[in-house]
């Protein structure tokens, strides 16, 4: 209740921040607000919906963004982010991430009320924030807790926070702009499809991954990202 009684009182200029901003600005408040580590639920956000930026140099969170396995999505905007959930549940998908913080919605069932609420930027992002401060009170850690935001699993784990980290410490140092990169336990090569505006959106292309940098191939007209998952 704090912490929304804070939201609330949040600028209304920062609620109306383009998409690619708003993500890390209500990480930074959530921050402060429940006295997480400054950067690290940016971080957090960054790894999982970091969208490359070419004319930024730079990756920034999507909060329209939905994954299921291999397969990524930046939608243009909420309608078209619901739209893409409830066309991979007709598919038999119940593997599902979204929004800010890539909030699973078969392990997390309960997060939300309904897909509107999980693509509202602020919803998804408390929660997840909440989620990764509950996985901090457990193991007292919060490197273990940004391990297992990922995955109880510890190699996949360790992988996951050394690139949360890496992210952090770019945001916390000032240094370059942040690159979202392929996870270490992932293949060297591995081809995602990427799916550019809405479910019926004819710019597309793909993306791959080779010695651990990105290589991006769009449409004509199309959007380069990337995302780090």
């Amino acid at each position: 209740m704090a912490l929304a009684a804070v939201l609330a009182l949040a600028p209304a200029a920062a609620r109306a921040n383009a998409p690619s901003e708003v993500c890390l600005a209500l990480a930074s408040r959530i921050e402060q607000a429940e006295r997480i580590p400054d950067g690290l639920v940016q971080a957090v956000a960054l790894a999982e919906s970091g969208r490359w930026w070419a004319d930024r140099s730079r990756s920034l969170p999507w909060p329209w963004t939905v994954a299921s396995g291999t397969d990524s999505f930046y939608l243009p905007d909420k309608p078209s982010a619901i739209a893409k959930v409830r066309a991979l549940k007709a598919e038999g998908r119940t593997n599902i991430d979204v929004g800010c913080m890539q909030i699973n919605l078969h392990y997390h069932p309960a997060a939300f009320a309904n897909l509107d609420e999980a693509f509202d930027p602020n919803a998804n992002v408390t929660y997840g924030a909440g989620f990764l401060k509950q996985l901090q009170a457990e193991t007292r850690s919060w490197s273990m807790a940004t391990a297992r935001y990922h995955s109880a699993d510890p190699s996949r784990g360790y992988a996951y926070r050394e690139r949360v980290y890496r992210l952090w410490d770019g945001l916390r140092t000032g240094g370059p702009p942040p690159v979202v990169d392929e996870p270490l336990w992932a293949m060297a090569e591995r081809r995602l499809p990427v799916i550019i505006g809405g479910p019926s959106a004819a710019g597309s292309g793909s993306i791959w991954f080779q010695g651990g940098r990105p290589a991006v191939r769009t449409r004509p007209g199309g959007i380069p990202i990337v995302r780090g998952r």
